[in-house]
């Protein structure tokens, strides 16, 4: 019995360790702009759709840091100078430099996200058959503390850029 208690111990405690060693690798897969926009409110301008335009977004990580969630938000003036406000939250799961999610935004619009990231970019492919399409690139820019985004619609198989933005973290 002792010999079977000691070797069901020692599977556990591998099995444990195996667990922790896999989390740490996620851990360590922290590249630097993951690390740079998690915890941070980051405020940026830019344009949109031709136009000038305010932007912020924050990031954190939730359940138990399994997940990534973006709340994210644009304002930019109509023509009749009124603030017309875009809000959104998505979800992202990152493992092993691939990504994937769900956005919801207040238009009523929810969408699939897929990409990849590497140290300074995080690129995300978005929408599916019955939405609009398209991707958005974020990149580090390390020495400034800077994250640049640039935003792309997807139309007749090819990719336009409709808007642009630079961020600084809030201090």
């Amino acid at each position: 019995m002792k010999k079977h208690l000691a070797t069901l111990f020692l599977i556990i405690t591998t099995l444990s360790l195996n667990a922790q060693s896999e989390h740490q690798n996620n851990r360590q897969e922290e590249l630097a702009i993951i690390a740079a926009l998690v915890n941070n409110n980051w405020s940026g301008t830019g344009t949109l759709m031709g136009k000038e335009a305010k932007f912020t977004m924050n990031w954190q990580k939730v359940l138990n840091s399994q997940f990534v969630k973006l709340e994210f938000q644009n304002e930019q003036k109509s023509g009749d100078n009124q603030s017309v406000v875009f809000k959104a939250t998505a979800f992202y799961k990152i493992v092993n430099g691939e990504v994937v999610g769900h956005w919801f935004d207040n238009r009523g619009v929810t969408f699939p996200l897929k990409g990849s990231v590497n140290e300074s970019e995080l690129v995300i492919l978005w929408g599916d058959d019955q939405t609009e399409k398209g991707k958005t690139v974020y990149h580090y820019v390390k020495n400034t503390n800077e994250i640049t985004v640039e935003d792309f619609v997807l139309n007749d198989g090819q990719y336009f850029k409709f808007g642009n933005a630079t961020y600084k973290a809030n201090q």
